[in-house]
């Protein structure tokens, strides 16, 4: 009768730690924009600004101490390039605009002292908003989500969490070269601070 009794109240524990755990949150962060073009254009001349900020907003269910499912929108700001052929045509600071939505698994463990080391893995879809003194072209590619961090939910911030992560997403761009076309993997991505708040 005791051996039940103490695994009443183990279980009992058990899940009142993981009623604290799993639920419902939203929150947003900020940060750096990143870009790698994957070598497309190399040997150009060109030149590749990403002096931008992220504005990341999300929304996710964590279900227990290991796994999250979550839904997020970033908007990566704008990349400046600079081709030299552009250049000689008069066309200077092409601004590319780009965002992102993704679906992916939050995977990690939440400690009891609130700390959760956590990677990002999933799947998008980038938007790319290219401007050309009047015109603008629109392109939208599917992405490989991918991500690391780390969060902190201070007990004395019931619900409140805040995170420190890098995040991005990979895509497949053809490039053209002169006279052939290749297929380059490229990276868009963000360091981010940001805040989640669960319900």
């Amino acid at each position: 009768m005791k051996k039940i009794a103490l695994l009443l109240v183990l279980f009992s524990a058990c899940s009142n730690a993981n009623d604290n755990i799993s639920g419902f949150y939203l929150g947003g962060g900020v940060g750096t924009t990143t870009f790698d073009d994957g070598g497309a254009f190399d040997y150009t001349g060109t030149a590749i600004d990403t002096d931008d900020s992220t504005v990341k907003f999300l929304a996710g269910y964590q279900f227990n101490r290991i796994v999250a499912i979550e839904a997020q929108y970033t908007n990566y700001g704008d990349i400046t390039v600079n081709h030299p052929f552009a250049v000689a045509y008069g066309i200077k600071d092409v601004a590319i605009e780009s965002s992102a939505f993704s679906i992916a698994a939050n995977l990690g463990y939440t400690f009891d002292n609130g700390l959760r080391p956590f990677g990002i893995v999933g799947l998008g879809s980038l938007k790319s908003s290219t401007k050309i003194k009047n015109y603008s072209f629109n392109d939208t590619t599917g992405t490989f989500h991918y991500g690391a961090g780390l969060e902190y939910a201070p007990k004395a911030l019931s619900g409140l969490a805040f995170r420190v992560a890098y995040e991005g997403d990979l895509f497949i761009e053809e490039s053209y070269n002169y006279s052939y076309s290749d297929d380059y993997a490229m990276n868009i991505g963000t360091f981010y601070a940001g805040a989640t708040y669960k319900f």
